[in-house]
């Protein structure tokens, strides 16, 4: 994956995020599966900008377990910001930590950017700064945050939302996504990118590749149809994502399965397609039974400030348990056994 120099790219200043709503697929309704409130504490976590509650266990531990809470297709985090309680959407397609101007209209603004997104549009986009924001037992100082309109996330999911957390609050840290049991597993790691308790036991991956970190997003190659592809690993994307603009190469593996409908992180709506990917490859790995849904990513690859090709979201997710070292440029991968092929 060549990526340019970073004196050549737009600075990333501004939300760039894909949450869909899949109209004909996702009940009107979503779906909570409860959770337990409290965190697995199996260490404290100790890098840079993050501090351990002076009322936690003492000494350092080496990892974290965050319970993820599943509405639909999203996965929220329970966190604190300064006195707001509440719900944030677990978003590693999201560059920075962002906060819904609902709940923070009070906070002191620096006027940014416009925000971006695979429908458009996201709206303007504030930077504001937050005194304390309390996760898991992590307790972060002074971070600087987005602040945008995200009200019509919550109308549609009928659910309080306080904001996205995204990979820049864990980058340096071994990230382990496990939707199978709701957990977001955090490991502190040495210079080399090795995790401190050198005594676990880690599963061999069924793939192993490397992966890029772009201003706090995650980059992977997806070669389909022998072409190898951009995608951005984004836990918000209630569906897998093509790029309309893909190559013919590409596109003839395609098989269009319904037109669907789109929102995206502002209030813009678009029609797309629902379709089967039928020759996508991870590594060395097939990845069968493949669903995305294909849409102009123009506005996505604006926002991000470099091309696109797709999304691997929610159906990708639910095959296995992920895991991401950006100290390592690595992305590893343990398959569900139906998906083990």
């Amino acid at each position: 994956m060549n990526l340019p120099a970073p004196a050549s790219l737009i600075p990333l200043r501004i939300l760039a995020i894909a949450i869909f709503c899949l109209f004909c697929k996702l009940p009107a309704t979503a779906e909570s599966i409860p959770v337990a409130n409290s965190s697995v504490m199996t260490g404290t976590i100790v890098i840079p900008g993050i501090n351990f509650p002076a009322n936690g266990m003492p000494g350092f531990v080496e990892s974290v377990t965050i319970p993820l809470k599943r509405y639909g297709r999203l996965f929220l985090i329970e966190a604190k910001v300064d006195d707001e309680d509440g719900n944030f959407i677990f978003d590693s397609g999201s560059s920075q930590f962002v906060l819904n101007s609902t709940y923070f209209r009070k906070y002191m603004k620096i006027e940014g950017d416009e925000g971006g997104g695979v429908t458009g549009s996201a709206g303007p986009v504030s930077r504001t700064r937050v005194k304390k924001l309390m996760v898991s037992g992590l307790e972060y100082d002074n971070i600087m945050a987005d602040v945008l309109d995200l009200g019509h996330i919550e109308n549609r999911r009928n659910v309080k939302v306080l904001g996205l957390f995204g990979l820049s609050l864990i980058k340096d840290l071994e990230i382990v996504i496990d939707i199978s049991h709701n957990q977001l597993r955090l490991y502190r790691i040495d210079k080399a990118g090795n995790r401190l308790n050198r005594y676990e036991i880690i599963a061999k991956a069924d793939v192993t590749q490397k992966v890029q970190e772009y201003h706090n997003l995650c980059l992977v190659d997806v070669t389909i149809g022998g072409k190898v592809l951009n995608f951005c690993l984004d836990t918000a994307a209630e569906s897998d994502v093509l790029s309309s603009t893909s190559p013919k190469k590409v596109m003839n593996t395609v098989t269009i399965l319904r037109r669907s409908g789109l929102v995206g992180v502002g209030h813009a709506g678009a029609d797309v397609l629902l379709a089967q990917l039928n020759d996508v490859v991870i590594g060395e790995h097939k990845i069968p039974e493949m669903q995305a849904i294909i849409t102009n990513l123009d506005a996505l690859a604006a926002s991000y400030g470099i091309a696109i090709d797709g999304l691997l979201g929610y159906d990708f997710l639910e095959k296995g348990e992920v895991c991401i070292n950006f100290v390592k440029k690595e992305l590893r991968i343990n398959f569900r056994k139906e998906d083990k092929k």
